[in-house]
């Protein structure tokens, strides 16, 4: 092999099973070891040195590895963020997670081995430079930044690597979760700019962070409106108390100015249609790029966490790298509860790229093709 992409998503690593003294609630990351694993693999072995010498291996995370929005600030889930705000809670997420930090430096600092970031709408908070910076410090071999083995990229959604494959996290193709990455900040009353929130992260902050003490499944259940749907037969009272304070702070923070948030009708106009679909995900979209880009033979999404790998007859493809946290699926393809460990191995030799969904199982059987 010449070179190897091994493209992770939405891993939600938050401040670590214990925080503030007691057993935390918001962190939904349980495979830190298993995490570990698979980093020291895809360095090491085959994936170490070969006939040509060290194999090149870019460790890609698409988005919303670490999880800023399920850490509470001082006990708070404040919504008018600062870069003072993210780099506490950036330090919480790191202290958490030891392991993880450790086994991102090691695979950093072996040799052709690269970390590339980029953001997704759980972690905007990397839109602020000086979290950048802390994150490369921490994952870089000599702790630079710059760094050359350690990449954050936050002023663009997408990233086209060779062979004609296109990754997005995602997000932006949903009205609730889109950012503005030309203006990811906003002034403010305060002496600092705070993040543009999307809605939906809005959503996060103050209604699932909040419902989560009575119904802690409420955040892993996927698709939120058959979740709805089946509450008002079997759990009325939480459903109505659920819907109510979605309403209540959708019209709060869509149609009453605050200096700490900026909500356009378009976008407003927007979420509503799209919500109105009671099941949908991001396949046609992806489709959508296939159609319009001749080049790109490839799109890998995140975000939606469900994992999936769809080769078309016209030989492109599509694949979802999931999610690394539990689930709760009301749909019919995977009804149930699931945890998968997906990620994405794109094998490139000369001009021929591979593209597989892979499901990590371990040390023993370090991974194999993922079926649904």
């Amino acid at each position: 092999m010449d070179k190897v992409k091994l493209i992770i998503s939405d891993c939600h690593l938050s401040a670590g099973k214990f925080f503030e003294g007691r057993l935390n609630p918001h962190e939904d990351f349980k495979f830190d070891d298993e995490m570990v694993e698979l980093f020291e693999f895809f360095s090491s072995s085959i994936y170490g040195d070969g006939p040509g010498g060290a194999v090149e291996v870019e460790l890609f995370i698409n988005g919303d590895f670490f999880d800023f929005l399920n850490v509470p600030y001082f006990g708070e889930f404040e919504d008018a963020i600062t870069e003072e705000i993210s780099l506490t809670k950036l330090e919480a997420i790191i202290a958490g997670h030891p392991k993880v930090m450790a086994a991102l430096k090691r695979f950093a600092s072996k040799p052709n081995k690269k970390i590339t970031y980029l953001v997704g709408n759980h972690d905007a908070d990397l839109f602020f430079e000086k979290v950048r910076e802390r994150i490369v410090r921490e994952w870089d071999p000599e702790g630079s930044y710059p760094s050359e083995k350690v990449e954050i990229i936050a002023d663009r959604d997408r990233v086209r690597l060779e062979g004609g494959v296109e990754i997005h996290h995602g997000n932006q193709f949903e009205a609730v979760n889109s950012m503005n990455f030309e203006c990811p900040t906003i002034a403010s009353h305060m002496s600092e700019p705070v993040l543009n929130l999307p809605w939906g992260s809005f959503y996060v902050l103050k209604i699932v962070n909040r419902l989560k003490w009575e119904r802690e499944h409420l955040h892993r259940v996927r698709p939120v409106k058959v979740f709805v749907l089946m509450g008002l037969l079997t759990d009325p009272l939480f459903t109505l108390k659920y819907v109510f304070l979605s309403a209540y702070y959708f019209l709060q923070t869509r149609f009453f100015y605050s200096s700490r948030r900026s909500a356009k009708l378009k976008q407003t106009i927007d979420i509503v249609k799209q919500e109105s679909a009671l099941f949908q995900d991001l396949e046609k979209q992806a489709r959508r790029i296939l159609d319009q880009e001749s080049e790109v033979k490839t799109v890998i999404f995140g975000h939606t966490h469900r994992p999936m790998n769809k080769v078309y007859p016209d030989g492109k493809q599509y694949i979802n790298t999931g999610t690394w946290t539990q689930m709760i699926n009301l749909d019919w393809v995977t009804l149930g509860q699931q945890f998968c460990l997906t990620f994405a191995l794109v094998r490139i030799r000369d001009e021929h790229v591979r593209c597989e969904l892979r499901q990590w199982v371990g040390e023993q059987g370090p991974h194999r093709g993922y079926h649904y």
